[in-house]
């Protein structure tokens, strides 16, 4: 038995939120503050026997923000279950969950809602929009009230569905509790804790104040109820030598002046009358279980090593290796009970360990007839983690989002998405826009050329620039989509026109003419495809180079980078300045066949690695890229963002004296007035940042 689906709804950032879950082990990545956390509460609220019984008791800061005023709205958290089959271990579960059209699936709802006085008082006031309003008004966090529900039927996330469970406040129209849709809402069942075990592993930051600690220290619940399976006499003999030892620490002369002394300065103080009697006892426990909680870890650096030492001597890392063993082994033990399912919630299992232990760590996670659900940041366990299994957190304004990248994706496709994403390549389930390039020339020079002439990177800007090393393109597109992951994906490849003339009779053509011509064909052909693969998407558009990338850099008037970089690669005087004036030639080709030969020389990715540390601020970005950047970041630029671009843009341009752009002083009268953006384009229309904002509003009034 395992969950197929979760719904929350109205509950901390969720306002509507599906999460959708497979047998086996499940992820859910996002950023901070995306609500990883909070679906792990939600979880709990309805299997987890080991949280408070009150903290199904709800305050008003969990309802979501993005709600307004949350008097009179209903939280709700389902859980869909698979599998209920006509066992004997799953019998209970079944008749309080199970859907009664045969197939084997149920349901588990939590509720918090408002008491049922309350709902009929609205009820009561339906059509009087003020009345209701005011009472609403009046209402506390106390006139809520918390059930569990078995076997509904209505989706809490269809607002018809939900307007019918609470009413419609704008038009003052409340459902009378009495005739409430059994059906719809299910029927009251208590908590289905003792059906099922399982087990939390929250996120490990601070693992040593932890295994220090009384509460949520997981050894003493490993020890918990030991006492009683360690033989009697044993126990006996123990807790008899530790009340022996007690006597005899507490009659020691020394101890006993010490009383004394403290009981004299006590009654010269405060007098006989007043003055309290003093001893000083021994009071090492003598009851078993209390001496079982005294146990402490002592762990060795190594296998290799004879040492152990106490825990606070241990890495950051060791301690939490050892805080999730504990947890894999109470995880073992529960698993070991009558229990009709398992589930294992695991929290960032990835803080302070080593890279190659996140991915064993995962690779082993234990999934026999176990459900796990782990979050993370680490972009080694999400590579390692099944595309058809993740959820994608996305945080918004005062709510989160959930995506499912692999939703009806062929399974030829998931396969060839799942061998693609690596530790590098996964960053694009994590960024809230991509730019999908070609190569290690555009990973390199796209960020260089970011900061070199805008002072501001892809991370400040929220997208992510991930090289396709020649894959196609349109396979990892389909991740972006409405029904999947709905953040920008910019896709940067070249067109390959051909910049040698081409005579009209390809009967006719040389070497380089037949290459050139095929080139073009095939970037004729890629176009046509990834038109088509995004055709009618709003979150993916492809963007083309005219020819390639080197060969529009040069074109964009960026002979000087590469001019400057010709000492980088000869030592002969002469070698170089044959290089240089090709270059700078106007002539068709030229200088584009060039500057590809100095790439196929260098090696285009270290060719792009040399060229970046040539680029300042009057390097030109092509359109095409300043375009696809614009595209990748519309949904996540700050205003603020780009009133740095502005300012680093002014004060480059006052501290140089080339004068190409614009001379300083109407850039020093005009931007006190505040508004960066339109006074820089108004003052400077064909500078790359007027350009770029250009393109931002179109995208954004999109």
């Amino acid at each position: 038995m395992h969950i197929t689906e979760l719904r929350i709804r109205n509950y901390r950032n969720f306002t509507k939120a599906r999460f959708r879950f497979k047998p086996g082990v499940n992820t859910m990545i996002g950023e901070n503050g995306s609500g990883k956390t909070n679906v792990f509460q939600a979880l709990r609220l309805l299997l987890d026997e080991n949280l408070e019984r009150n903290a199904i008791y709800l305050k008003d800061t969990d309802f979501c923000r993005a709600l307004g005023d949350w008097r009179g709205q209903w939280i709700v958290i389902a859980a869909t279950f698979a599998e209920l089959d006509a066992s004997e271990g799953c019998q209970m579960l079944r008749h309080v969950a199970a859907h009664m059209d045969g197939t084997q699936t149920g349901t588990c709802t939590y509720l918090f809602r408002p008491k049922k006085e309350v709902r009929k008082k609205l009820f009561e006031l339906n059509g009087d929009a003020e009345s209701q309003t005011k009472y609403r008004a009046g209402l506390s966090i106390d006139d809520y009230e918390a059930i569990f529900t078995g076997r509904a039927t209505g989706d809490c996330l269809d607002d018809a569905t939900y307007a019918r469970w609470v009413g419609d406040f704008t038009a003052a129209t409340c459902p009378d509790p009495d005739t409430e849709n059994a059906d719809e809402l299910g029927v009251r069942i208590a908590p289905i804790y003792p059906e099922i075990a399982c087990t939390f592993v929250r996120a490990l930051r601070d693992a040593v104040s932890d295994l220090r600690g009384f509460r949520g220290n997981p050894l003493l619940a490993l020890l918990r109820g030991m006492e009683s399976d360690i033989q009697i006499e044993k126990a006996s003999g123990i807790t008899d030598q530790i009340r022996k030892l007690n006597s005899d620490i507490s009659s020691l002369d020394e101890i006993k002046t010490l009383a004394r002394d403290i009981e004299r300065a006590l009654k010269r103080a405060v007098g006989h009358t007043y003055g309290p009697n003093v001893d000083i006892t021994s009071s090492l426990p003598d009851t078993m279980e209390r001496l079982l909680q005294k146990l402490g870890l002592l762990i060795g650096d190594d296998s290799t090593s004879g040492y152990k030492g106490e825990l606070h001597e241990q890495s950051l890392g060791a301690a939490n290796l050892i805080y999730l063993s504990l947890k894999l082994l109470e995880y073992e033990r529960k698993r070991a009970t009558e229990r009709v399912a398992h589930f294992f919630l695991i929290e960032e299992p990835e803080a302070h360990i080593h890279t190659h232990i996140q991915k064993t760590l995962f690779a082993n996670l234990p999934c026999e007839n176990t459900q796990v659900i782990v979050s993370t940041h680490s972009t080694h366990i999400s590579s390692a983690a099944r595309i058809t299994s993740v959820n994608v957190l996305a945080k918004m304004n005062d709510y989160a989002e959930v995506y499912q990248p692999a939703d009806n994706l062929a399974d030829r496709e998931l396969q060839r998405v799942e061998r693609y994403l690596d530790a590098v390549r996964s960053t694009l389930l994590f960024a809230k826009g991509v730019l999908l390039v070609e190569g290690d020339a555009e990973l390199v020079m796209i960020p260089a050329m970011l900061e070199a002439v805008l002072g501001s990177t892809p991370d400040e800007l929220g997208f992510s620039v991930i090289s396709m090393s020649s894959a196609f393109f349109e396979h990892i597109s389909l991740l972006f989509a409405d029904n999947r992951i709905k953040r920008p994906c910019a896709i940067l490849t070249d067109g390959d026109e051909a910049f040698i003339h081409l005579p009209a009779d390809p009967m006719t053509d040389d070497r380089d003419q037949a290459h050139a011509r095929r080139a073009q064909a095939a970037g004729e052909q890629r176009r046509r495809a990834l038109e088509i693969s995004a055709n009618g998407n709003p979150w993916v558009k492809p963007f083309f180079a005219e020819c390639t990338f080197e060969v529009d850099f040069i074109h964009n008037t960026n002979a000087p980078a590469v001019t400057r970089l010709l000492a980088e690669i000869y030592v002969d005087a002469a070698a170089r300045e044959r290089s240089r004036i090709a270059l700078n030639s106007a002539e068709d080709g030229v200088a584009a066949t060039e500057i590809l030969r100095l790439a196929e020389r260098e090696g285009k990715g270290w060719f792009a690695v040399l060229l970046a540390e040539q680029l300042n601020e009057w390097t030109i970005i092509p359109s095409y890229i300043l375009e696809a950047v614009a595209f990748a970041c519309h949904k996540s630029v700050q205003p603020r963002a780009l009133q740095r671009m502005a300012e680093f843009r002014i004060e480059r341009i006052m501290a140089s004296d080339n004068p190409v752009r614009a001379s300083p002083e109407p850039l020093m009268e005009a931007f006190p007035t505040g508004d960066y953006v339109t006074t820089f384009s108004l003052l400077l229309p064909n500078d790359d940042f007027s350009e770029f904002c250009g393109y931002l509003e179109v995208f954004q009034a999109q």
